[in-house]
């Protein structure tokens, strides 16, 4: 599991066995910065942009990239305003628990792929 330290966060070495394009792994690597000890993130968009210096719009394809892997999920994105609007807010960005339990063991990482490709 991820873990956030005062000054720093550690990544499992498996991460490096996902074959994530460079882009991938700055979100990847940004997100997990960014989570609580259950992790929940909600950085915008433009906040891991800059961060992680790329544009906007490659960091909507990472991100949709990563979901598409099941390595996170997101949610949110709007919210009924006071007048019955909607109005945009941060999405909520979560790493998939069961990813991490089953995906970065070393045994279960093939494993684990192969049954997602299989569901697909």
């Amino acid at each position: 599991m991820i873990t956030n330290k005062k000054n720093f966060f550690t990544l499992p070495n498996e991460v490096f066995n996902l074959m994530l394009t460079p882009s991938e792994l700055a979100v990847l690597s940004f997100l997990s910065r960014c989570s609580d000890n259950t992790g929940v993130c909600f950085p915008s968009v433009h906040t891991i942009a800059v961060s992680c210096s790329m544009s906007d719009n490659t960091v909507r394809k990472s991100i949709r990239k990563l979901e598409d892997r099941e390595i996170i999920s997101k949610s949110g994105g709007f919210r009924a305003s006071k007048f019955g609007k909607e109005q945009n807010t941060s999405f909520i960005y979560e790493l998939n628990p069961n990813f991490y339990n089953e995906g970065f063991a070393r045994d279960n990482l093939v494993d684990y792929f192969a049954k997602l490709n299989s569901q697909t």
